[in-house]
């Protein structure tokens, strides 16, 4: 399989310690014990909390190109666990497993780790059951405003303020983009909704 390793420390005084060089030298341990063949994406010096962080950014840009993305352990991945939930979610949508070698049941590969998946999915599909409803209310708070709920040429401030509270609910830019067409009468594609998040991300930094 080919594989998309992620290491991450937070300080250059891990790096100097050899946190970086353990976790690469695990992630590739791993890989030759099993065959694969693995690239790897590495964030230095970038806390888990955040916002932007280059190298696991793209590795999910280019998760398709892989069979499975694998860590060392979960905390590598980030701290926030509602988004890094999420990230696991659009993965497995994407046809790509998710293998953290320290918690041995997050391993989608296994019967374990898709129990894991589907709890996972469970609660996503809470949240998007409560944007739903959230969406309904706020379009017949729009209609009894007298405002249109059509097909607009672009979203409105609002309503990317509401695209971006889906986001921050959990839910994943596929299924935002076809709540936002439900919602708003607009067809978004998912990188569009990608792009609203990572503006707004860069306009709070």
């Amino acid at each position: 399989m080919d594989i998309a390793g992620y290491i991450r420390v937070s300080t250059e005084q891990q790096k100097e310690e050899g946190s970086h060089e353990n976790q690469r030298d695990s992630l590739q341990a791993w890989a030759d014990e099993n065959g694969h063949s693995i690239t790897f994406y590495e964030d230095i010096a970038i806390s888990g909390q955040a916002d932007e962080r280059e190298a696991y950014d793209r590795m999910m840009d280019e998760a398709d190109q892989y069979d499975a993305v694998v860590i060392r352990e979960l905390s590598r991945a980030g701290r926030d666990l509602q988004k890094l939930l999420k990230d696991i979610d659009a993965l497995d949508e994407r046809g790509v497993d998710f293998i953290s070698l320290k918690e041995d049941m997050i391993d989608t590969t296994t019967a374990d780790g898709q129990l894991f998946l589907q709890i996972v999915g469970a609660f996503n599909e809470y949240w998007a059951n409560l944007a739903r409803e959230r969406a309904h209310e706020m379009v017949e708070r729009r209609r009894e405003q007298g405002k249109p709920i059509g097909r607009p040429k672009k979203l409105s401030d609002e309503e990317i303020e509401q695209v971006l509270e889906w986001n921050k609910m959990g839910l994943g830019y596929s299924s935002i983009a076809t709540l936002a067409e439900d919602t708003f009468g607009k067809s978004l594609h998912r990188s569009t909704v990608r792009r609203y998040v990572k503006d707004a991300e860069r306009a709070e930094a």
